[in-house]
């Protein structure tokens, strides 16, 4: 029996699901007294609490989603989407203790004690714009891939592919010869009015109830959520994998390798020339740590623990935990990339992890898998909710509007604005609805220009509030510029003579013409019959002018004081529970035989040693991870 499309043991499971969600949150609501306890916990977890909550807040349906849709159409580089992650990881072994010591309650605090107040609201309405964003292309991730494994999405036919991109859209476009009616997995699909409607009642029914569990308990009932919904997305990355290899047409492992092969070996690798060559996912992965040092979420995920220790491992291991399933989110695809070339039919790439689900498990899995992917969602959607409130309720409002409130007042502004964050999420996920890519790069881009003045913060001493809009203001123009505004179009270039497409497509540039160079250079790259900047350029140039605006910003304005300065580095250099040393004099505390690097007004104590074999034990896994992943795409 079937409701709405879908069988009545896929309802039960997921209506099982919600309740115990929200009677979780309800639970929570009791330890959840005061801004300390809402915000952060009251730092109570311990180890296995906190690498949960970091996976389950860093992971969310875009992830499985787009690691699915780029295998689908462009082969084993696909994994990148998830993975540009990857060496940044290792960073975040020691960006934990950094964040812990710091002692605040949220990121806006260390802006405010480093840079001042101006800084500190430049932070909170770029992080807030930023998150929402972020929280927009989750809500849109988790609605459209719910919808698609509902089979209530809108569905359209490829059109013709260029004859450069024909081999990457092949399992997307019509098979000559392919039987017409639609295998039983494939996504049924509705008209446009009616996949609308179905699109708004998922979105508007994920958002009501994670906003209930958030709003109820804090960030407590996040972490504990997190806790149970990690398991649950593990379970999700791996689930099919063994039912997939186990289908006829594949053949198992090497008959996937085997298949791809003979299509293109191009399946098979690990960069991908136009999307993820080996330049952009290096610079992909050295802006990561950058733009995680902005997130407002960075405060709970490394300080909600028990001590540095607990921050440390949840922070790392939660997000090396993220990187183990994505290698089964790509698994997954290649595999199915392999059937769909094997039985000859088609699917649109994006709807590609909602299908194979449908092919492969049974009514109670798929139940349990639709639970996991919307619960991905609203763990990442309530982390994000509950801190970035935070924000506001602490940094301007606690400041500007109401400085002696009591705590609980705090506490129900914090709330409130939680509400209107998620709202104006709501609303930027439905206007947004075609796009979910330029949302995700638009929030990665306003993430790491502040990402940018916070690691130079804790690096330079020199660094100042000048530096920080100087910055920011430089990294805005290059990231605009790049993005949306350095564009041209073919026949504006066959016009100008600089540019000549013969009959089967084939482009010559004119001779000693600058466009072609950067073209033949990777930092522009064709969309359709539009000339753009390629994904390395757009991520190069705001990263590197961020970080030359806060240097000549500091420097073109007034040194910050002596004793603010030797204040902050006293106490991230100070472990907690060794409070006393912050009392001592500033070469007392942070003696000169202790210091790694003083040059240029850079300050960097030398590593403890579980900081720098605990930094080299994760650079080990991540080269191990990678290794794994040739090996078998080897097989």
């Amino acid at each position: 029996m079937e409701i709405l499309g879908l069988h009545y043991a896929i309802w039960i499971v997921v209506i099982l699901y919600f309740i115990g969600m929200l009677a979780l949150g309800w639970w929570s609501k009791r330890e959840a007294k005061g801004r300390d306890g809402f915000l952060i916990g009251k730092r109570q977890f311990g180890v296995p609490m906190m690498i949960m909550h970091a996976f389950g807040a860093g992971t969310h349906p875009g992830d499985v989603t787009g690691v699915m849709s780029a295998t689908v159409k462009s082969g084993a580089s696909g994994i990148w989407v998830s993975w540009m992650w990857m060496f940044g990881t290792p960073f975040y072994w020691l960006i934990a203790p950094i964040i812990r010591r710091m002692r605040c309650l949220t990121l806006a605090d260390y802006f405010e004690e480093r840079f001042g107040k101006a800084a500190t609201i430049l932070y909170v309405v770029m992080a807030t714009v930023g998150m929402t964003v972020a929280t927009a292309s989750m809500l849109l991730a988790t609605a459209r891939t719910v919808q698609g494994m509902m089979g209530k999405a809108e569905v359209s036919e490829a059109g013709p592919a260029p004859a450069a991109q024909r081999a990457a859209a092949a399992a997307a476009t019509p098979v000559v010869g392919a039987p017409e009616t639609k295998p039983a997995w494939a996504a049924r699909g509705l008209p446009r009015r009616d996949a609308d409607a179905w699109f708004y009642g998922i979105l508007f029914v994920t958002t009501a109830v994670f906003l209930v569990y958030s709003y109820w308990g804090g960030i407590i009932a996040a972490i504990r959520t997190d806790f149970v919904q990690g398991l649950m997305i593990i379970a999700l990355s791996f689930l099919a994998i063994p039912a997939a290899l186990a289908l006829p047409q594949v053949g198992g492992w090497s008959g996937t390798v085997r298949t791809l092969m003979e299509r293109s070996p191009d399946y098979l690798g690990l960069f991908d020339p136009k999307t993820f060559s080996l330049a952009t996912v290096l610079l992909l992965c050295i802006n990561a740590p950058i733009s995680m040092l902005a997130q407002p979420h960075l405060m709970t995920v490394c300080g909600a623990g028990k001590t540095e220790w607990e921050g440390r491992m949840g922070f790392t291991y939660g997000n090396v935990l993220k990187r183990v399933c994505t290698m089964g989110w790509c698994i997954l695809a290649l595999v199915w990339l392999a059937f769909l070339f094997k039985t000859g039919e088609r699917v649109h790439p994006d709807a590609a992890f909602g299908d194979s689900v449908r092919a492969l498990l049974s009514p109670v899995l798929q139940g349990l898998m639709l639970a996991c992917v919307m619960a991905a969602g609203m763990s990442t959607g309530s982390a994000i909710q509950v801190t970035v409130a935070g924000l506001f309720s602490q940094n301007i409002y606690r400041h500007y509007i109401r400085p002696n409130a009591d705590e609980d007042h705090y506490v129900q502004v914090t709330k409130l604005t939680g509400l209107a964050i998620i709202a104006a999420a709501t609303a930027v996920a439905i206007y947004m609805r075609h796009s979910v890519v330029t949302t995700i790069l638009d929030y990665f881009n306003i993430m790491s220009f502040i990402g940018v003045a916070s690691a130079m913060g804790i690096l330079w001493r020199r660094m100042n509030q000048g530096g920080v809009f100087t910055s920011l203001i430089l990294a805005a123009i290059a990231f605009l510029a790049t993005r949306y505004f350095v564009t041209w179009s073919q026949a504006e270039l066959v016009a100008s003579g600089v540019l000549t497409v013969a009959a089967d497509g084939a482009r010559t540039w004119a001779p000693g013409c600058a466009i072609g160079t950067l073209v033949n250079c990777g930092l522009l790259t064709w969309t359709a019959e539009k000339l753009t900047c390629s994904r390395l350029m757009v991520t190069a140039l705001p990263l590197v002018t961020a970080i030359l605006g806060g240097i000549v910003g500091s420097l073109l304005t007034r040194r910050p004081s002596p004793e603010v300065i030797e204040k902050f580095f006293k106490r991230i250099y100070t472990p907690i529970g060794q409070e006393a040393r912050l009392d001592l004099p500033f070469d007392e505390a942070l003696p000169p035989s202790r210091r790694l690097l003083t040059a240029g007004g850079l300050f960097l104590m030398k590593p403890s040693r579980q900081s720098w074999t605990g930094f080299l034990l994760v650079v080990a896994i991540c080269f191990g991870l990678v290794g794994l992943m040739l090996a078998l795409l080897a097989i």
